[in-house]
């Protein structure tokens, strides 16, 4: 049996001694299998000898594979062990002539880069000390950019909402020395994507942002498992729109701030920071930050200053002198030490008494990977070839990239199976028939990672389902409409960065989501009536009077389970007031719910119904009079 190391796996959070830290995350070393599809930039001549400058090589390498197959299925770019020197910017762009003058489409930028490295240590992107245009802090310049398409070919900046999925994977971005306007990563991604697995670092007085998600439009997305060393800033954001979603960060060295924030919902768990000056500084009445099982460590008058709302749970703040400055009118400012929960803007319990947390159990994210030299098996390119890989006993399964597996029958998950890593590949489930089914195996935990599932998936079983950077029937749904999680099983399913909609859990499941991206349609986005915890819940309605929703798009449905939220964005598309949904944001049938979230989109549109109790046909209503402020730092109910 080849070796292989689940991280964190099944390790549900402990009240009486928080925060928990999250454990270290295994190192990974990520050498493609033979004729896998993945792109490796020493093939367009880069040397990684830390001496040569690989800027051109790396950007030829991008340019000849990122429009193959956008949006769905791009190769992935792959960094072997090495020091790439670099004196200009990486980006998610076609460098063809003319991208720079008006003559190329969307100014040459695409969808779905995805960088990845042998080994995060080992595979380090570097910027030449003192290079040319980075030594200006107020003429910021990024190192490594991922960008939106646009229909225009002016769209020099790479800004826009059609920045899909995109990944920076398993490396370390260096800033080097002298370059004090340097942007470590410049990162945009809609709906999903990320930066996981990523060092992120600064010499002394260099580095003006370590990552900047200041461009239209942040999100949604995913931070996941990075560090930040040094720069003047950690993070930044700008936009009310879309939402960040990150866990297990650590950041360092900063010289002005950790994050600073106008007007972006961050959902932040298992953050550790240490430093001289603030953690978080807000600017605008719609920012908002949920920050769960996390320390703040360091000097000065606070660690958060905002005037947003604002979840604390289970955080520890020590060398400031205040945990929270509240600026808005409220002024409850929160002193530093143990802080278990505390919630500043509106509260309401919709059932009476004082709104309380579900504290409901976290489990945390099984990450599973392959040990150094482990037997990767092919999945081939067609159902049947795939299904006999699984069959076959293999535990680590690859998808070729720019194709697509279509299916003739439902894909069983079962055997020894671990991980399926789809490489930016794509499944297209069979008409009228789940695309996937989990059964039951041998292995414990069964993993779908950078895979596109056109079609749904069931869980009938007993087995923990993950799905990490993936999309179950993305938008729109599948090629007949069908799309989402259908979770009947006495197991547990993880959603880490997943683009779909349509999930009902069943009431004997559990589940955990971390960025969870959910649009479109007449049906609830997301059933519960088992257990869910999510962690970052972007959704977008359909307009009042579209011909898929004439009511437009119910968010939640909670049918006699426990449903807790952090930073969901209520993004209601339309344009007049009758545009606004008659379809409620929430309903809680029976069963408990905690819910914090914050609207977004023109006021006209916003839902009248924020919560329907009792019954999704004609319940009680809650509407949208009844809360003070762009949402809730805390919605309940319990029935």
């Amino acid at each position: 049996m080849t070796p292989f190391s689940v991280s964190r796996l099944l390790v549900a959070l402990t009240l009486s001694a928080f925060p928990l830290t999250a454990a270290p995350v295994p190192e990974w070393t990520f050498v493609p299998p033979k004729d896998s599809g993945v792109v490796n930039v020493k093939d367009y001549g880069a040397k990684g000898d830390g001496v040569t400058d690989d800027t051109a090589a790396i950007a030829q390498a991008i340019t000849a594979n990122i429009d193959k197959a956008r949006y769905r299925s791009n190769p992935f770019i792959w960094f072997p062990n090495g020091t790439y020197l670099v004196t200009g910017p990486i980006e998610s762009r076609m460098r063809a002539p003319g991208y720079d003058e008006g003559k190329v489409f969307s100014a040459g930028w695409r969808s779905m880069l995805v960088m990845i490295g042998e080994t995060r240590r080992g595979a380090v992107i570097k910027l030449a000390d003192k290079a040319p245009g980075y030594g200006d802090p107020a003429q910021p310049k990024w190192i490594i950019a991922t960008g939106s398409e646009a229909d225009k070919k002016d769209n020099y900046g790479g800004g826009g909402n059609r920045a899909f999925r995109h990944g920076i994977l398993n490396l370390t971005v260096d800033a080097g020395s002298g370059n004090p306007g340097a942007i470590g990563i410049d990162f945009i991604a809609s709906n999903r994507g990320t930066v996981d697995g990523v060092t992120i670092r600064a010499g002394a007085g260099s580095g003006h942002t370590g990552i900047a998600m200041t461009r239209a439009w942040p999100g949604p997305a995913m931070i996941l498992d990075v560090r930040i060393e040094g720069f003047a800033k950690g993070m930044a954001l700008d936009h009310y729109q879309y939402g960040m979603t990150f866990e297990n960060i650590q950041m360092t060295g900063q010289r002005e701030v950790g994050i600073s924030n106008a007007n972006n919902v961050l959902t932040m768990r298992h953050v550790q920071f240490e430093g001289s000056v603030p953690f978080y500084t807000a600017k605008g009445g719609h920012a908002m930050l949920c920050l769960l099982d996390s320390t703040l460590k360091g000097t000065g008058p606070a660690a958060i200053t905002t005037s947003g709302l604002v979840n604390l749970r289970r955080v520890t703040v020590t060398g400031f002198a205040q945990a929270l400055d509240d600026t808005s009118k409220a002024n409850r400012d929160l002193a530093a030490g143990a802080i278990k929960s505390h919630d500043q803007g509106f509260a309401l319990s919709a059932s009476g008494g004082t709104p309380a947390p579900l504290d409901l159990p976290i489990e945390e994210i099984p990450t599973v990977r392959p040990a150094a030299g482990a037997v990767w098996t092919d999945g081939g390119t067609t159902g049947q070839s795939l299904q006999a890989a699984i069959d076959s006993g293999a535990e680590w399964i690859f998808l070729k990239p720019v194709q697509t597996v279509k299916l003739d029958d439902t894909l069983l998950l079962r055997g020894k199976a671990r991980l399926i890593l789809g490489m930016n590949g794509c499944i297209a489930g069979p008409p009228g028939k789940a695309a996937i089914r989990v059964e039951e195996g041998q292995s414990p935990i069964v993993v779908l990672e950078h895979i596109y599932i056109d079609g749904f998936v069931e869980h009938p079983s007993s087995r923990t389902f993950v799905l990490r950077h993936g999309d179950i029937g993305g938008l729109n749904g599948s090629r007949d409409g069908a799309s989402g999680l259908r979770a009947t099983g006495t197991g547990k399913t993880h959603i880490i960065d997943v683009i779909g909609r349509g999930y009902d859990i069943g009431p004997r499941h559990s589940l955990w989501a971390r960025q969870l991206n959910a649009e479109f349609g007449e049906a609830p986005l997301f059933t519960n009536s088992g257990t869910s915890w999510i962690l970052g819940f972007k959704m977008e309605s359909s307009s009042r009077g579209s011909k898929d929703a004439p009511n437009s798009t119910p968010s939640i449905l909670n049918r006699a389970g426990q449903l807790e939220l952090f930073g969901g964005l209520l993004y209601t598309l339309g344009s007049k007031k009758e545009h606004a949904p008659l379809a409620p944001a929430f309903t809680n049938e029976k069963g408990k719910i905690a819910i914090s979230y914050r609207t977004n989109g023109i006021p006209d549109t916003y839902y009248k119904n924020v919560l329907r109790m009792d019954n999704f046909q004609s319940g009680t209503d809650l509407t949208s009079d009844k809360i003070k402020g762009p949402g809730a730092a805390l919605l309940t109910d319990q029935r």
